[in-house]
């Protein structure tokens, strides 16, 4: 049973008096909530500080922004699964702003999928056309050539996430016909036991609509996730409106 997911990334954002606060802010007020896996990833320079503060409920995982596929070496400013995996559960791969600002085409995105599930981390892996008139197979592609080499039995292991980058920044999420149609071709690909979350543009005014699509089972927050209020009203409204017990099967 695919579990309902909210993802938290901080992006590069947060100095470290920031990143105590809002790190142990989430963690106080996502305690009472039941029902829904809370996901945090910040900047790699705060990831073991943030996960001493979560970890002490328990309830919150950590992520990271970005790895290399290298677990050691002479690769300087990286870091590798190997120091990220005694920290956090999971690590997103794949970001339109890594591909966008950093080059990082589907080849490295596969060295880095591949390198994840080695290790013991689970990817969440993010895909999306760039324009408003591209068609959604550009995403498709996309995961397709981030799968090459994992067999699908390990497919239950990854995240997959749809972000259309043309409305990533944009205050403004697709629309709810766009975004369904990309969630059931990318389950066509992934199968029935890995989640799917919509990212782009997600804050409080879409949550609800968001949430009661069974075809979403999660969502992956940017700038709103560094408000705690907002991030919070978005767990509030995901755990309100799905379940363990009542999310997609």
């Amino acid at each position: 049973m695919r579990r309902p997911m909210v993802v938290a990334n901080w992006k590069m954002n947060t100095r470290a008096s920031d990143a105590y606060i809002l790190a142990t802010t989430i963690r106080n007020a996502i305690a009472p909530i039941e029902g829904i896996e809370v996901v945090v990833c910040p900047p790699s320079i705060w990831l073991g500080e943030v996960s001493d503060i979560l970890k002490k409920d328990g309830k919150v995982n950590v992520g990271a922004q970005n790895m290399f596929y290298e677990a050691e070496g002479a690769f300087t400013g990286e870091i590798s699964p190997l120091m990220i995996v005694d920290i956090a559960k999971y690590v997103i791969i794949g970001h339109s702003e890594r591909r966008a600002y950093f080059y990082e085409n589907d080849f490295i995105v596969n060295e880095k999928v591949l390198a994840a599930i080695k290790h013991g981390l689970t990817p969440i892996i993010c895909v999306g056309e760039k324009h408003k008139s591209s068609p959604i197979s550009d995403a498709i592609k996309q995961l397709n050539e981030a799968l090459t080499h994992l067999p699908k039995n390990r497919f239950k292991d990854i995240v997959v996430a749809y972000e259309p980058v043309w409305a990533i920044n944009k205050g403004k999420v697709a629309s709810m016909d766009h975004i369904v149609k990309a969630m059931i071709k990318i389950r066509e690909v992934v199968g029935r036991d890995t989640p799917i979350l919509y990212g782009g543009s997600v804050n409080t005014d879409h949550i609800t609509d968001l949430a009661k699509r069974p075809e979403i089972d999660g969502v992956l927050v940017g700038s709103a996730s560094i408000r705690a209020a907002s991030f919070i009203k978005i767990c509030q409204e995901w755990a309100a409106t799905k379940s363990f017990k009542g999310c997609a099967a």
